[in-house]
């Protein structure tokens, strides 16, 4: 999912100020089939809308926020019919990974891959260990997946190391224990498939494949 925001000038993420327009994306999540993004990408947002792969645009709003950590949970009115599959094993130093490309307008998306450099990266202001993907992102890929070579989710975008561009995600496991913790109340919600990936390992179903997974078999593919 692109996800695109319009703020007050004045609004500030932990000390860095934010613009009043910026772009980011989203990974739908079963089984609530709620959109989890980068709290940095929605933070005191005033209008949120989010764009499928088919060009399809629909409003949303922040159901959960986590600032600590960097991630949040949206709802648009109509649940989106693709979620991701979360990879129940943890992510591996040296396992191929991938994320995909925000598009320009007009142009498919594309995945850009590489291998995890660290799976215990320390992050200053993050007060937990994230997954160093060792792929270079640029502008609007904040709040994106990491995906495994089966196209399973491994986290969530959260930081774009400043000087030379790596992406750093939060493992699925910390951001399901935060969801759980503030989505409405409902932790039962996360457990039976979608979100505890002990759960998702002991169940003989993982739910309909993410349309950015179906993407890497269409979209081509660069190096890190």
């Amino acid at each position: 999912m692109w996800i695109d925001v319009s703020r007050k000038g004045t609004a500030r993420f932990n000390g860095y100020r934010l613009p009043r327009e910026s772009e980011g994306m989203g990974v739908v999540l079963a089984p609530t089939q709620e959109i989890a993004t980068a709290a940095h990408v929605v933070w005191q947002a005033e209008s949120i809308t989010v764009t499928d792969l088919h060009g399809a645009k629909a409003r949303a709003r922040v159901v959960c926020i986590d600032k600590a950590v960097d991630v949040a949970l949206l709802r648009v009115a109509r649940p989106p019919r693709h979620v991701a599959t979360v990879r129940a094993r943890p992510a591996v130093t040296g396992e191929r990974v991938g994320v995909v490309e925000r598009p320009q307008p007009g142009e498919a998306p594309t995945i850009a891959a590489g291998a995890i450099a660290a799976t215990r990266w320390t992050v200053h202001g993050v007060p937990v260990a994230l997954i160093f993907s060792g792929i270079k992102g640029e502008k609007g890929m904040s709040g994106g997946g990491l995906f495994d070579a089966a196209g399973d989710l491994l986290g969530i975008v959260i930081r774009i190391e400043g000087r030379f561009g790596y992406l750093s995600a939060l493992p699925v496991a910390e951001l399901c224990t935060r969801f759980s913790r503030c989505a409405e109340g409902d932790a039962a919600a996360w457990s039976p498939l979608g979100c505890d990936p002990g759960a998702a390992s002991r169940s003989p179903a993982s739910g309909p494949a993410l349309e950015p997974r179906a993407s890497v078999h269409r979209a081509a593919r660069r190096g890190p």
